[in-house]
């Protein structure tokens, strides 16, 4: 027996008055949540975890991205209020398939069934009777959530009213709230505050077939004004050009010219 295991403690009657003899140097620690995943690490789980193959899992992100359950903050993704709605509502409706082994397992049998291992109609027969069940639970039990409705300063060029953001299959739009006697809809423009240095309209963010973030002039196509790195109201020292914001794989950020002729605008390169 140790040491400290054979200390005695010395027997204490109520109301025994106690002194401080010693305070241990201590460091108070705070329970943190885990870090939230970027694509790099969001793909390594699901490698680890057996769900998904290398050709779905930029499909994946892709989709939760589109469908707005998720938003890029620099690298990190961020689950949005929506995401985390429909995940409780998942969970408490659909836990025995919203569920990671049963994932991994599922890959497995459709691997299987793919070999001419395993019978198509069984294991979809398995899967199908316990998911209709819960399914027509849900329908019955789950209400239905409107979401709020956010009001922009744009007008409607047909009818005159104030267009509403909506939500769609491939993202946010506007819409006019007259429908269905007014059908208008048109692009959500994501302004950043900055004017072309071609034509002087507006920058606004846009999103590549794959995703990817992208800025171009709001009169495209009669402006054809695009670019990966992010403009800001920064002018070249040299040519008097707009600034480009470039961020590394590391999150550093540096300023390089517009302009292709300019010897700033290789500053990226050299970094």
């Amino acid at each position: 027996m140790s040491e400290e295991k054979s200390k005695k403690v010395p027997l204490l009657t109520k109301g025994t008055a106690l002194s401080l003899v010693k305070v241990d140097e201590a460091v108070q620690h705070f329970t943190e949540p885990p870090a939230y995943f970027t694509e790099a690490t969001l793909v390594k789980e699901l490698e680890d975890r057996g769900i998904g193959r290398p050709s779905t899992y930029s499909p994946i992100i892709q989709t939760i991205l589109a469908r707005d359950y998720i938003a890029k903050e620099g690298k990190k993704l961020m689950p949005t209020e929506l995401g985390i709605l429909t995940m409780d509502l998942l969970d408490q409706y659909f836990k025995q398939i919203i569920d990671v082994p049963f994932s991994a397992k599922m890959e497995s049998e459709l691997d299987a069934i793919g070999e001419h291992k395993a019978d198509k109609t069984k294991v979809l027969s398995e899967f199908y009777k316990p998911f209709a069940a819960a399914l027509e639970v849900a329908d019955k039990e789950i209400p239905v959530v409107e979401m709020p409705v956010i009001v922009t300063d744009v007008k409607c060029e047909k009818c005159g009213r104030m267009m509403v953001i909506k939500e769609g299959r491939h993202g946010k739009f506007l819409a006019c709230p007259g429908f269905p006697e007014c059908r208008n809809t048109k692009p959500l423009l994501n302004k950043i505050g900055v004017k072309c240095p071609q034509c002087g309209g507006d920058i606004i963010e846009r999103r590549s077939k794959t995703r990817r973030v992208f800025y171009g002039c709001s009169n495209y196509p009669n402006c054809k004004f695009t670019t990966w790195d992010k403009p800001v109201n920064s002018f070249c020292p040299k040519c008097n050009s707009i600034m480009l914001e470039h961020v590394d794989r590391n999150g550093k950020k540096t300023l390089h010219c517009s302009n292709e002729k300019c010897e700033l605008s290789s500053l990226k390169k050299k970094k």
